[in-house]
């Protein structure tokens, strides 16, 4: 076989090498590098969308008013320019009761009334539990490593869905979470006078401001690879006012044994009940207050000559909470 024959040969199998070994270098390690880093800012994107839907939903229930704010959340990511195939994701919403099932919910206010002269049986009122949500963002086959977000009692954390942890996105540890958020569900108003027959300082209205946030029945699941978006809408009811009131009661659920955060929770939410309400109400002579357990109150109204009859008015904003 002659030299100048074979020379053509072997340079064709060298390039051939050179290309497979390059596709090799290629797919092994440059591809898998380019798709994690596109999934990575494609994370980040999902975790500034939950700090910025954290802070419309406080800034929903501080304002307490008709409103609509949403953010854009990235459901799949890892796409570019070379491999344009995506990775996936799920956005879910769900009731965050104290057994994640029941609509027992947070809050709880019931009340009785009588009638005009108070001869008659007490109305025994409506029970009015008031809830509150969770919702998290799960990736689903993703090119960096499994990392997604969950929301709930007002603070983002971060969740990996292969070992089922989570750590707080804010703070260094759980013990060191707040809750601001508690602070701003309950809200108590009251009208006082003199009476001109006894000289106290009788109330003869209060207003309860209460916050209900609730999954979307429609929008609470959405999964993926496009744009999703997470959405409030926030509107504000004024039930008929309840006269001739002889009590209230007020009590709070405690979150399940598995939310490590619970007894902070519980210790931040019934304190802003007992500053919005307890300790407001206590100025009025007309108000009894009988504390029952460490976690819920007895208001009882009098009824005797020269004190105003009681009105109770029930204001609740409605938040819902939809994945679209």
């Amino acid at each position: 076989m002659r030299d100048d024959a074979v020379a053509p040969v072997i340079a064709v199998m060298l390039i051939l090498a050179v290309a497979v070994t390059f596709f090799a270098a290629w797919n092994a390690y440059y591809v898998p590098s380019m798709k994690a880093q596109s999934e990575i800012s494609h994370i980040k994107e999902v975790e500034t969308g939950f700090l910025k839907f954290s802070s419309d939903i406080d800034t929903a229930v501080s304002m307490k008013k008709e409103i609509r704010l949403s953010e854009p959340i990235p459901l799949g990511g890892g796409e570019f320019a070379f491999d344009p195939v995506k990775s996936g994701g799920e956005l879910k919403i769900w009731n965050a009761s104290p057994l994640d099932t029941s609509s027992t919910g947070y809050f709880r206010l019931n009340w009785t009334n009588n009638t005009p002269d108070g001869l008659g049986t007490p109305y025994p009122g409506i029970v009015h539990n008031f809830s509150l949500v969770k919702f998290s963002y799960k990736p689903v086959n993703n090119f960096w490593q499994d990392q997604g977000y969950g929301w709930m009692y007002g603070n983002t954390y971060v969740l990996n869905t292969e070992r089922n942890l989570s750590t707080p996105l804010e703070f260094y540890r759980w013990s060191d979470v707040t809750y601001g958020l508690a602070a701003s569900l309950v809200e108590v108003e009251h009208v006082r006078s003199v009476s001109e027959i006894t000289g106290n300082q009788n109330c003869s209205s209060i207003k309860i401001r209460v916050v209900n946030i609730t999954p979307d029945s429609r929008h609470s699941h959405i999964s993926g690879n496009g744009n999703g978006m997470l959405r409030l809408n926030s509107s504000v009811h004024t039930e008929e006012p309840i006269t001739y009131a002889t009590s209230m009661y007020l009590s709070i659920d405690t979150p399940p044994d598995r939310f490590r955060n619970a007894t902070v929770w519980n210790a931040t939410l019934w304190q802003s009940v007992n500053v919005t309400s307890v300790e407001k109400l206590s100025q009025c002579d007309n108000v009894m207050i009988t504390p029952l357990s460490e976690h819920e109150t007895l208001l009882t109204f009098k009824r005797d000559t020269g004190y105003p009859n009681m009105t109770l008015i029930i204001e609740t904003t409605d938040i819902k909470i939809g994945a679209y």
